[in-house]
């Protein structure tokens, strides 16, 4: 015999639960169904899969990802359905769902709509998903049309907030009407939280811990108990204008029909206080930094840390009086950097003046062919350093850079004898 899955689906929780069953209507009569579909193709229905609740708009449905995984590990021949828009509204995502079936190599089969893979099946089927597609928008703009028109009136969209109830009452012709009442229990202790704070004499958690001490819980569902309300839900609390009289619908605001529980001008205060309050709150935010420290900025003219891009420098021309180290070194009147301490600033000046005097030491003058010679006969008679050992060089003297050095221009350095020495 050959196998078969059955899925089932229901948009509400009220359609899964109607009835006073836990399954309601819809879902027992989708069984049957599938039941009676399967017997006409000869199989077994090997398991089922429910989605009760659940929007056929999307995809991520847990029923329908577990009956895709069961097809995708099990051999199962058909997929079973009541009618295509119990497996998807989308078009999208029912060309995704049907080629999943087809690489496992299952069959979609209706139980209400003639589909197969024939030409023709496949064709009913692109025009029932594009049917079901658009019902499925149809509807929503007809919700959005019809709650914005109750809204126009003063009424309430959804679910009222705490300090309120919903209400549903019957007229005479037997019409379903429902309205908002203020709920007795909850409504003084929302009006008192909003007189507190106008005061300006407490803060929103302070208000919160005495709300809490004074009894203010949530309003009860059939799925969740009452409980104490956070720090969030106060200040959503605050800032609704709903307990003024007026509807916050789509971003625009509108005259409500419901009975305020405080007056404009007490929200209006506490409005600005709320404000106030932001605006003068300051955040402190420490994020971890890899690179802190490395860089950091200086005003212009300082002689370390510039955060100016580097250029290229050009050569030293001729009537350059001081060396490059000298030019480009910083001096103690630049300063520290931000982040070095007076003494580190000390041995950087210490380091650069000594690479600056070894430059100069090292720097040659210009020589005429003349004295080149004779300093270079000085420099092979000299004696030898005790010290190093080597032989004493010429050092560097105090010229003019637009004159050739002369005999006696050049100074005498320690242990070197002039080109005027010389002769």
């Amino acid at each position: 015999m050959l196998l078969a899955v059955s899925y089932l689906r229901v948009s509400t929780r009220e359609q899964g639960e109607r009835g006073g069953t836990e399954e309601g209507f819809s879902i027992p009569a989708q069984r049957e169904a599938n039941a009676r579909k399967a017997d006409e193709l000869g199989a077994r229905i090997v398991h089922e899969f429910i989605d009760a609740g659940e929007s056929a708009r999307s995809a991520d449905r847990d029923g329908l990802q577990d009956m895709l995984a069961f097809i995708a590990a099990t051999r199962v021949a058909f997929c079973i359905v009541h009618k295509l828009d119990r497996l998807a509204r989308n078009r999208a995502d029912d060309v995704k769902i049907h080629e999943a079936l087809i690489s496992a190599g299952v069959t979609l089969v209706s139980a209400t709509e003639s589909i197969d893979q024939t030409p023709s099946g496949m064709f009913v089927h692109g025009i029932m998903s594009s049917i079901a597609e658009f019902y499925s928008r149809s509807l929503a703009t007809d919700v959005t049309r019809g709650l914005t028109q109750k809204v126009a009136q003063g009424g309430t969209p959804g679910r009222a907030p705490i300090g309120y109830l919903n209400v549903r009452q019957t007229d005479k012709q037997g019409r379903e009407i429902r309205t908002v009442k203020v709920d007795p229990e909850r409504a003084p202790l929302i009006a008192w939280a909003f007189e507190r704070y106008a005061t300006g004499e407490t803060s929103v958690t302070a208000l919160l811990r005495d709300l809490t001490a004074r009894g203010l819980v949530s309003v009860p569902s059939p799925k969740r108990s009452s409980r104490p309300l956070g720090k969030n839900a106060l200040y959503r609390v605050l800032t609704n204008p709903y307990y003024a009289g007026v509807i916050r619908y789509r971003g625009a605001l509108h005259p409500g029909a419901h009975v305020s529980i405080v007056e404009p001008a007490l929200f209006d205060q506490v409005q600005s206080l709320l404000k106030a309050r932001n605006a003068h709150a300051t955040r402190h935010v420490q994020h971890v930094h890899h690179l802190r420290g490395l860089l950091h900025a200086v005003p212009a003219g300082r002689g370390c840390c510039s955060t100016s891009p580097p250029t290229r420098e050009a050569p030293p021309t001729p009537t350059s009086s001081a060396p490059a180290a000298q030019r480009s070194a910083p001096t103690a009147r630049d300063g520290p950097c931000p982040s070095q301490s007076r003494s580190d600033w000390s041995r950087t000046l210490t380091r650069t003046s000594q690479s600056a005097k070894r430059t100069t030491d090292t720097s040659l003058p210009r020589l005429t062919p003349r004295s080149t010679n004779a300093a270079q006969d000085a420099i092979r008679s000299s004696p030898t350093s005790p010290r190093t050992g080597r032989a004493w060089k010429l050092r560097a003297t105090s010229c003019s850079p637009h004159t050739s050095p002369t005999p006696s221009t050049c100074r005498r350095s320690s242990g070197i004898k002039t080109a005027s020495a010389l002769g």
